[in-house]
């Protein structure tokens, strides 16, 4: 198993991280990340610790308030006319793109949504071959500026929709 403090203690951009699993494996790991750097900034290793040993209470306060902009960007979303699946434990929503978009692609279609509704997510083909069918939208702002990204993608989605077949 791999994990790492980036997102669980508000570490990103330190590259901490820990494995755990079999002695051989991470023998193996550990001899060839011995190769690739040189470790982590003192520092850095003594606020990893000190996230690692000290009161977790604000673990589960991160959890609550990404559950929580998930929750608030699934409902407004909907109600804007884009409804996505539901992540179980994640900062991030994997999105299909919405039928009238599938044939562009995650590229033009995360380009369209910054021009029309001023909505940045990632498009999914920077994500492997699987993932241009899909953009990953962050939940990194707080309920009113999620609220307003569905404003503007309700607009968006209504000033794009398919035109009624006749």
């Amino acid at each position: 198993m791999l994990n790492t403090l980036s997102k669980t203690y508000s570490m990103a951009g330190f590259r901490v991280g820990f494995a755990l699993g079999n002695e051989r494996l991470i023998a193996a790991l550990a001899r060839v990340k011995s190769y690739l750097d040189y470790g982590a900034y003192t520092p850095v290793q003594v606020a990893a610790a000190a996230a690692l040993n000290g009161p977790q209470d604000c673990v589960e306060e991160m959890r609550n308030t990404y559950k929580h902009r998930r929750d608030v960007l699934l409902e407004s979303f909907a109600k804007a006319g884009w409804t996505l699946p539901k992540p179980s434990a994640s900062m991030f929503v994997w999105a299909p793109l919405p039928d009238q978009f599938k044939h562009m692609g995650s590229v033009e279609f995360s380009k369209r949504l910054m021009e029309g509704a001023e909505l940045a997510v990632a498009p999914g083909a920077g994500f492997g071959e699987y993932g241009d069918g899909f953009v990953r939208i962050a939940l990194v702002e707080n309920e009113q500026r999620i609220r307003q990204a569905a404003r503007n993608l309700k607009k968006f989605l209504q000033s794009n929709a398919a035109p009624a077949a006749e």
